[in-house]
């Protein structure tokens, strides 16, 4: 395992040992993150529930090796657990009872409790995909959800307006649109948008191994968030492009500059490696082993094909092989342009920089491959992720063994790479018409 690629080394610039940076460029395991007003001190006295989610969080860090993402977003939701625990003067995990951390899912539904010092930003500092998956969950389904969990019927119907991040769920709104907040007075601190069930479940999945994490280590004597069942995620079949299209998307990088050649590098590579765009970002150059021969000691030529080393969830380590189209354009990218991009920096192992020299971040990233699909003419709910989809599906298409491609997807569980295998009625007719012997008798 390569020492470059602990968590310690990944941290973002100005982050501690135990700390990362938020949006707001405080750290998250400090009380600016867990409820304190902005511009307060960090040295300011914790309360004892925002000194117990620290505990957590380090505890994430590490003993479980959570990525800097998975803490920051559990940081940001257990920020507003404790500032709407505080809100109902509750500040001590021992306090906390099953029936309160039961309200706490509902406000999440139906927002009723202003958080003081939530900065604005922060409520809608949320990932592109999350959003979009908001718009596409189905109120009434969150409502009953709720309803079934609290035993209050339907409540007041503005479940029907849960989102997460910043999309709405139940009315979808065009992409790109900026959101609209409901109006409050001057001054007035406004309420958090609703969540989906989505976000809600994966909210609760922090409260949770919060609490269950504080019995663990003798915090608190109890558990009380064991009894809340969250809402069931909303299942939907991963976007996956034509290969037409993903051929068309990749032809879209200039070649004759250093940036073109960087973004034809990115696209080649997460559609030859179905990787994150976490796990591309974080790829450094000696990840990359391109194809070659060896001679063996028996004088035998010995062909070695392509392959890059990934980093998943866990910081769990796979191989991944990679073509001779994403091996040439990334070959391409390390000789002609990428040397006039670090020019401009400090020196980086990073494969992927960007126009300062540094490694390049997940929004630039998200921008590239954006400003890429629009230029091929894609939908607009193209995603990055989309890559990874369309990677897998047309493997599969291809006829490869589901079990392979959850080795390159770097899935934990089979069960997440199924997903994949849905066909259309039309696609399982004409395999049916390929295959069975009796397909094409007459009876």
């Amino acid at each position: 395992m390569k020492q470059a690629k602990s968590t310690v080394s990944k941290a973002p610039r100005g982050a501690g040992l135990l700390g990362v940076t938020s949006s707001a460029g405080s750290s998250v395991l400090g009380s600016s993150a867990l409820g304190s007003t902005p511009g307060s001190s960090h040295q300011e006295a914790q309360t004892p529930l925002q000194k117990a989610i620290d505990q957590y969080l380090i505890h994430l860090r590490v003993e479980r090796g959570s990525s800097e993402h998975t803490i920051a977003s559990y940081a940001r939701d257990l920020r507003r657990y404790s500032a709407y625990m505080a809100a109902l003067g509750v500040i001590d995990p021992e306090r906390i009872t099953t029936a309160q951390v039961r309200s706490f899912m509902r406000e999440l539904a139906a927002p009723t409790v202003p958080l003081a010092g939530f900065e604005a930003g922060e409520k809608h500092n949320q990932n592109a995909q999350e959003s979009r998956e908001a718009q596409e969950e189905a109120a009434e389904s969150l409502a009953l959800m709720i309803a079934s969990e609290s035993g209050r019927g339907t409540g007041n119907g503005r479940a029907g307006k849960g989102r997460a991040g910043n999309g709405r769920a139940g009315q979808p709104e065009k992409a790109g649109a900026p959101e609209k907040e409901a109006p409050t007075a001057e001054g007035a601190p406004s309420l958090p948008l609703p969540l989906g069930p989505n976000s809600i479940a994966r909210t609760m999945a922090a409260v949770r191994g919060a609490h269950a994490f504080w019995v663990s280590a003798l915090i608190v004597p109890t558990d009380p968030a064991a009894p809340v069942t969250p809402p069931k995620n909303v299942k939907r079949l991963p976007k996956a492009d034509r290969v037409e299209d993903i051929q068309r998307l990749l032809a879209v990088p200039d070649r004759e500059t250093a940036t073109g050649l960087r973004n034809r590098a990115m696209l080649e590579f997460l559609y030859a490696t179905g990787a994150r765009v976490s796990e591309m970002l974080n790829a450094d150059i000696d990840d990359v082993h391109f194809e070659g021969t060896l001679t063996d000691e028996d004088g035998n030529q010995i062909t070695l094909p392509g392959y890059v080393r990934l980093f998943g969830k866990g910081n769990k380590e796979r191989l991944v092989p990679i073509g001779s189209y994403a091996q040439k354009a990334i070959q391409d990218y390390l000789v002609r342009g990428r040397p006039s991009l670090v020019a401009h920096g400090k020196g980086t192992a990073a494969l992927f920089v960007n126009g300062r020299g540094g490694r390049l971040g997940r929004q630039g990233a998200w921008l590239i491959l954006k400003e890429a699909a629009e230029a091929a003419g894609l939908s607009s709910d193209f995603s990055p992720h989309s890559m990874r989809h369309s990677f897998a599906t047309h493997l599969l298409q291809g006829g490869a063994d589901i079990r392979v491609v959850q080795e390159l997807l770097g899935h934990a569980s089979i069960a997440t790479t199924q997903v994949y295998t849905k066909v259309t009625p039309e696609g399982l007719m004409e395999v049916y018409r390929m295959a069975h012997p009796r397909a094409h008798e007459r009876g």
